[in-house]
């Protein structure tokens, strides 16, 4: 059997640095999810899809993406939602616009959303 040598430092590259091997395979993974998730993502204004952003990370487990949003209705689009009711948080009125139209009222019963699982459908084919 033939001598085998660690170099720690060169090993620790290859698993745990951006610029091995590790890394690498997992950055264009990760561009490949995101580029998928957001060609998924449903489109109103584009802010959900332009907030979609990857980060690549490292703790004492090893290497980490981590690919997602942080606007505050992300994982409402994301999950879906139930019906519920919407009261104004300030105020007496909520104002918004409903075809075209500014519209006032006191309560608004929302319909719910149906789940769009953009990320985790991205993340299923591009594996």
């Amino acid at each position: 059997m033939p001598n085998v040598i660690f170099y720690p430092s060169a090993l620790d590259r290859l698993l745990n640095s951006r610029s091995g091997a590790v890394g690498v395979y997992l950055r264009g993974k990760g561009d490949e999810i995101l580029t998928s998730a957001r060609a998924r993502v449903g489109v109103r204004t584009g802010a959900l899809r332009a907030s979609l952003h990857m980060r690549h990370m490292r703790d004492p487990r090893g290497q980490q993406l981590w690919i997602g949003s942080e606007l505050n209705y992300a994982l409402a689009h994301h999950e879906g939602t139930k019906p519920h009711v919407i009261r104004p948080k300030s105020g007496k009125m909520l104002r918004f616009v409903s075809r075209g139209q500014v519209v006032y009222a006191h309560v608004v019963n929302h319909p719910g959303t149906q789940a769009n699982k953009y990320l985790a459908d991205a993340l299923r084919d591009k594996l």
